[in-house]
């Protein structure tokens, strides 16, 4: 073969090679090799082949060769860098850039590829210098913007990074690496719209792009359009099944919409394809932690730790996992190792004040709060629970205010904190507290509608019903002390209850509830939804409602209407303010007959507002206190932030009016020196000498029902009455002075009295509830008759006799039910209880 029949053959390989047909190109070049094994272009042109197929150690000796048969041939050594590149041999591929630099001076490609390449081994002056050389030698030379804008990019000069990769993009419009770059940079500086675009541009240019896919979703996170989200993920799969990052990603995605157990399963994916991805270990937990596998969350963050031990999110979601279990020091440890590896940490910020506020400390709870809003001012949650901390300390116009802030922000749980603390502040009457709760229901729960269904439920009035509760407190807790009896006492033969529980603390009363329900259903980290068809399932007919607004609730299940009849009752049973929500019981106590009109749902009366529930024996009743200390003794064990400023004021008027009394109060907040001193201090500043307020911490529960027996009278707190520590109370034998508050929340101690006779202890005004104090405290015959016939009393009325009460509950529940089948036969299951 000749030189004319060799440059004839080269130019058919070319022409093969440049049009893809890569097999034909290799054959042609070989055959040029057989005839001339040294021919330079050639061994060059086969080596370029080799590299463009990841051949690269055979691209590397053939272009060697080539360069050994033409040393002076600038473009041979410039293409060996680019295989010494992709071996990562970067120090050689330096040197064939610089050689094809020194023959060929102006040689933009090879400034541009000794940029990059400079670059990854972290010379970055250098880098930007060569880059800048190449653009010098050719202006519209896309790849060196590019290259330079990564460059810039790594040295975090974003503005720079965005300006050469929209050059780079305006020179060479399909380039697609330069949208996907400019996307990166762009969310960098949270443009997630326009980042969002970038990554858009680059998937139309090359559908197969994972990175992109990935990006993009990873934005629609953010954006909490999960369902869009989850789609990128999925199609970054498609391409590539063996993509960890995507289906770590998509496990984020998922648990955004509550899809727990999917999620598991693929960050569980993403581990098996990748070992040693702590990331994944660490969004495991925390999705485990939400399903209150607590033990199993604890494992993986500290897996996640094993392998990345700075890992500032493995502290928090660990933190997280262990709050839960209640050790709330090694959680607190945690959150602040998270701010130590990442100072700027808000979420951390804010879970060391949640911790600190559980330690009852919700001063320094307040620092953390506001460190978190300084860093980030849209951070809804750290609002929300600022508003928490100021509620713990009795500043309710504060929280107030801070959970407005969280709404505007986003409209989520910082909305039932919000109605609970306008329910414990002074000044707002009954259709004021029910308008924000229907304004809840507008924004929360009536765009639900949509996802209600017909019931399948068999309308026949006498039949045996399905009774199913639902709460977050099937616990020791105050509120079972309103509602165990209905778990336990209820009757088999016409009911059968389910208990559909929303709490991933358990213990040994959760035990004595499992054993006596018909079904025991655990819901935590299950979306609004599956609970929904959870119920539906069970063929539940009457669906209860046991937290109200308080912590863990699951009203936005009720606003799916999974039940034919739906009724809140005892946990916080002042409204819901949604629609499907058909009754809420009370008694005309709480809410008077011309208060019904502004409940959202149908209040129906029961006998007496609660029943009494405690499997616990209380300790004997002792002899009046005053009888052998031989000075009235005052108490409240009530919750701190139930007790008002005008509560405080008003027992300071009482102390002063009968000089030898005190008060005793006690409460787990007052375990915290800070907080005991600051309501020491009011008394103190109030003229009271400070041995006459004795005030005590937390301690176990008997010994805490024995504190009553230091005790003559107690004083309900108000806005926000007593309610269960009321009820302990008159077991105990101890009488309580209530005030009859305008609002639900402050007129259940004086429904407890009513039920029990003692109407004579209830005060219409803040003078009246002055005048029985003292008028009680002089009277010391009548109060040591009264000690010892209270607990019989109690005892003896519908409060204390369970299974009366709950007779009276389960006689309104087939009433309930009797209307609704006599609806159903000429309306809609779906028609809410006029």
């Amino acid at each position: 073969m000749n030189d004319s029949n060799h440059a004839l053959a080269l130019q058919s390989a070319l022409e093969h090679h440049q049009a893809g047909r890569l097999a034909q190109a290799e054959e042609i070049y070989r055959q040029i090799l057989q005839v001339d094994p040294d021919h330079p272009d050639a061994l060059h042109l086969l080596g370029m082949l080799a590299h463009q197929i990841g051949q690269n150690e055979i691209a590397a000796k053939l272009i060697n060769r080539a360069i050994q048969a033409n040393p002076q041939h600038p473009f041979f050594h410039s293409t060996l860098g680019a295989v010494y590149q992709a071996l990562n041999r970067l120090e050689d591929a330096v040197v064939s850039y610089r050689t094809a630099i020194t023959l060929k001076p102006d040689y933009a490609e090879a400034h541009n590829n000794l940029g990059s390449t400079l670059k990854n081994q972290g010379k970055l002056d250098e880098a930007i210098t060569n880059c800048q050389q190449a653009l010098i030698f050719n202006p519209d030379f896309a790849e060196a913007h590019y290259n330079l804008g990564a460059i810039f990019g790594a040295r975090e000069n974003l503005g720079e990074a965005i300006a050469c990769y929209r050059q780079a993009i305006a020179l060479k419009p399909d380039f697609a690496d330069a949208h996907y770059n400019l996307g990166t940079i762009l969310r960098l500086q949270d443009h997630l719209d326009e980042a969002a675009a970038s990554f858009q541009k680059a998937l139309a240019i090359k559908p197969a792009y994972i990175e992109a896919y990935n990006n993009l979703g990873a934005i629609l996170n953010e954006q909490e359009k999960s369902e869009e989200a989850e789609i990128c993920f999925r199609n970054a799969i498609g391409h590539n099944p063996n993509f960890a990052e995507a289906y770590n990603n998509l496990g984020i995605a998922l648990t955004h919409q509550e899809k727990s157990d999917e999620a598991v399963t693929c960050y569980q994916r993403a581990l098996a394809i990748k070992p040693d991805y702590a990331e994944a270990y660490s969004n495991l937990g925390n999705t485990l932690r939400e399903l209150g596998k607590l033990d199993e969350a604890i494992a993986c963050c500290q897996k996640a730790l094993a392998l990345k031990p700075g890992y500032a999110e493995a502290y928090n979601n660990l933190g997280n996992a262990l709050k839960d279990q209640e050790k709330l020091d090694e959680a607190a440890i945690c959150y602040r190792k998270a701010i130590e590896f990442s100072p700027d940490y808000a979420e951390a910020h804010n879970n060391l004040g949640a911790t600190l506020n559980d330690q009852e400390k919700p001063e320094e709870a307040v620092g953390y709060y506001q460190k978190a809003i300084a860093l980030n001012p849209n951070f809804n949650e750290a609002h929300g629970n600022l508003g928490n901390a100021f509620c713990a300390t009795g500043k309710m116009n504060e929280a107030i205010a801070c959970y407005r802030t969280s709404i505007k922000i986003k409209p989520g749980k910082a909305h039932s904190n919000l109605i609970f603390a306008l329910d414990m502040a002074a000044g707002f009457d009954t259709p004021t507290l029910q308008q924000e709760r229907k304004n809840w229901g507008e924004i929360h729960a009536v765009p639900l509608t949509a996802k209600q269904f017909p019931h399948a439920n068999t309308p026949a009035p006498d039949r045996r019903l399905r009774i199913g509760y639902v709460s977050a407190d099937f616990r020791r807790h105050s509120a079972t002390t309103a509602f165990g009896a209905m778990l336990v006492k209820f009757d088999r033969d016409l009911f059968e209850v389910f208990a559909y529980s929303n709490s991933p603390k358990e213990d040994d009363y959760t035990q004595l509830f499992q054993q006596n329900v018909t079904a025991w259903r655990k819901i935590v980290g299950l979306s609004d939804d599956a609970v929904a068809e959870m119920v539906r399932e069970d063929g539940i007919d009457i669906l209860v409602d046991l937290s109200g607004h308080t912590a863990g609730n699951r009203l936005l299940v009720f606003a799916r209407k999974p039940a034919p009849v739906q009724v809140t009752a005892w946990g916080c049973p002042s409204g819901t303010g949604m629609p499907a929500m058909d009754a809420l019981f009370a008694d005309p106590v709480v809410i008077p007959p011309e208060e019904k009109q502004f409940y959202t749902e149908q209040v129906r009366y029961l006998p007496n507002l609660v029943g009494f529930f405690s499997p616990e024996t209380f300790p004997a009743v002792g002899a009046l206190p005053t009888l052998s200390a031989k000075t009235i003794t005052f108490g409240s064990f009530n919750r701190l932030n139930k007790i008002s400023k005008e509560s405080f004021d008003l027992w300071t008027r009482v102390l002063a009016a009968i000089p030898d009394s005190r008060l005793i109060l006690k409460s787990r907040e007052f375990d915290n020196p800070v907080t005991k001193e600051r309501i020491s201090r009011h008394f103190v500043d109030a003229g009271i000498a400070s041995e006459r307020v004795v005030i005590l911490g937390k301690t176990p529960w008997h010994e805490h029902m024995n504190a009553f027996n230091l005790v003559d009278i107690t004083l309900d707190p108000f806005p926000q009455g007593g309610g269960v520590t009321a009820l302990e109370g008159l077991i105990m034998g101890v009488p309580i002075v209530a005030l009859r508050w305008p609002t639900f929340g402050g007129r259940a101690s004086a429904s407890i009295l009513t039920t029990l006779g003692l109407t004579d202890w209830i005060a219409e005004t803040q003078e009246q509830y002055l005048g029985i104090a003292i008028q009680k405290a002089q009277d010391l015959e009548a109060l040591a008759n009264l000690r010892q016939d209270l607990r019989n009393r109690f005892t003896a009325s519908p409060i204390g006799n369970a299974a009366l009460y709950v007779k009276a509950v389960e006689s309104a529940y087939r009433q309930l039910w009797q209307e609704w089948c006599k609806r159903h036969s000429n309306s809609s299951s779906m028609t809410a209880i006029p």
